[in-house]
């Protein structure tokens, strides 16, 4: 697994970015940033080069951090280090002071929060999608029924057209006839 994490030299070394660059797009966007390890040791995983790669591209495009932070929200995880559930941490939770514990159930019940909302946004977004697909089949149904009174009313009026051609021919036919008695009387 070592081969597969990087530093930030080589993270930097492959996007042609100066390293202190990089490394400031990974204090700035720590929390979209995949790492392992602490201090010295940290390494980073492939997907951290992509990341990098879309905060870079995203300041060349003049965007501001903030935009750039919302488009890193819908492309990658955020990192949120929990602590291992130990004995000693357990005791040096029940240790703390109130407004810690408060802090710490705060910010759960924000993330739930969160989460409730993303799932609604979820839940009408599937509703109008469904509106959408309802929708797209009735417009499909009256195109189908306009097609067909289309065709219905083009075979009616082919229909009486080559009537009105046979009477046409017919009534020629009826006047040459009588032009023809008609000089025929004449020259009598």
């Amino acid at each position: 697994m070592e081969k597969e994490l990087l530093t930030m030299a080589q993270i930097a070394k492959q996007l042609n970015l100066a390293e202190s660059t990089a490394r400031f797009y990974r204090d700035r966007f720590e929390d979209f940033i995949p790492s392992i390890g602490e201090g010295r040791k940290k390494r980073y995983t492939h997907e951290t080069i992509e990341v990098l790669r879309f905060i870079a591209e995203g300041f060349n495009r003049n965007l501001t951090a903030m935009d750039i932070k919302d488009g890193l929200s819908r492309m990658v995880a955020k990192n949120i280090e929990f602590e291992e559930v130990t004995a000693t941490t357990t005791a040096a939770t029940q240790q703390r002071p109130g407004n810690e514990l408060k802090q710490y159930t705060l910010q759960l019940q924000i993330a739930l929060e969160q989460m409730g909302t993303t799932m609604q946004i979820i839940a009408n977004q599937k509703e109008e999608i469904a509106e959408l697909r309802k929708h797209i089949a009735d417009v499909e149904n009256q195109q189908q029924e306009q097609r067909e009174y289309i065709n219905t009313k083009l075979e009616e009026r082919d229909r009486k057209l080559l009537e009105s051609i046979k009477e046409i021919q017919e009534t020629k036919k009826q006047i040459a006839a009588t032009q023809q008695r008609k000089w025929w009387i004449f020259w009598k």
